[in-house]
């Protein structure tokens, strides 16, 4: 059975097909009757609007691509189904392109989506991934970077890393540690420097011994920094540690609960991001919040005024401390 096209709508209801395209995408233009008309005889044929094909016809469209290296992070799924909403309430239609962290893979993904005339992109890097090569690709100079400032040609939103590991570190001391130590684990070049500078910073300001328990990366960095706290002598062994995010937290607990360390009665553990997860985790997880949600609405933002003005801006949000059973005061 043939498509049915535009032209056989505008046959049937007796007018112009382009009075039937503005019934679909302007229907302010058209009058009120005419495009009920119009979307009653759309109906009965069964013709249903191609927004590719409005795209390549019009040379602009309204699909966004958010690029993330993966979906197994929660971050990301957050990120993106904060992101979405807010693109929808825009007009806009997300499109989620997983890279691998692959600069390739980040590349072909941005020619794609230039090719059906997005209009930016939204790209929430990985440690891989350099950013001078989006200025490569048509779209790259059309991007906002989510969680990272590195690259100041084009306009970044993060959060203060700086600032929230300054959170954790109160939090811990005013619960009496003295002895706080570091997992790293994180993905992102920019977020996991910046983390691990402001914990080693404020462990020198503070006359406290800096310990980082791992300072790489990968599934299996809570089991190696758990191991490393168990092999310690008593004397030696941190009382509280900060992960560099949710993910390594959550990994660092389970694996100290294998080896027979209890969070929190003998060592007190903090995330860093916020995730919906650590309310159901057991413990629940202290952690320091990313507004994950301004993150999404603020990068479209910052991408519609640099379509606009071509202006480039730099947004940088504040944490908070979400405080729960995590964390608990230095074991007698």
């Amino acid at each position: 059975m043939a498509e049915v096209s535009i032209d056989d709508v505008a046959a049937r209801a007796g007018v112009h097909r382009s009075t039937v395209s503005r019934a679909f995408s302007r229907p302010e233009a058209v009058n009120a009757e005419t495009r009920k008309h119009v979307l009653e005889v759309a109906k009965s044929l069964g013709y249903r609007v191609n927004p590719l094909a409005q795209a390549l016809r019009r040379r602009a469209s309204k699909l966004v691509p958010l690029l993330v290296p993966d979906i197994t992070n929660p971050f990301y799924g957050e990120l993106a189904r904060t992101m979405a909403a807010a693109a929808a309430d825009r007009g806009y239609q997300l499109v989620l392109c997983v890279t691998g962290g692959e600069v390739a893979q980040t590349n072909a993904y941005l020619t794609s989506l230039q090719e059906m005339y997005a209009p930016f992109g939204i790209v929430a890097p990985s440690t891989t991934v350099d950013l001078d090569e989006l200025q490569n690709v048509a779209l790259g100079s059309k991007v906002v970077v989510v969680d990272r400032v590195e690259q100041a040609q084009v306009p970044t939103v993060t959060v203060d890393s700086a600032e929230g590991i300054a959170l954790a570190v109160d939090h811990l001391r005013g619960l009496g540690h003295r002895r706080i130590a570091y997992v790293s684990g994180i993905s992102g070049a920019y977020t996991s420097r910046d983390r691990l500078a402001a914990y080693e910073g404020l462990a020198a300001e503070l006359d406290m011994p800096a310990v980082v328990l791992d300072g790489g990366t990968g599934p299996d960095v809570g089991e190696r920094a758990a191991q490393r706290l168990v092999d310690m002598t008593r004397e030696e062994r941190p009382t509280a540690i900060i992960a560099a995010n949710d993910m390594v937290a959550f990994a660092l607990i389970s694996a100290l609960g294998v080896r027979g360390v209890s969070v929190p009665d003998e060592v007190s553990v903090m995330g860093f991001d916020g995730l919906e997860f650590g309310a159901r985790f057991n413990p629940r997880l202290t952690t320091v919040r990313q507004p994950i949600a301004d993150m999404g609405v603020i990068a479209i933002d910052l991408a519609e005024k640099l379509l606009k003005d071509g202006e480039t801006s730099h947004v940088v949000l504040a944490p908070d401390l979400l405080v729960r059973e995590s964390t608990a005061e230095v074991p007698r």
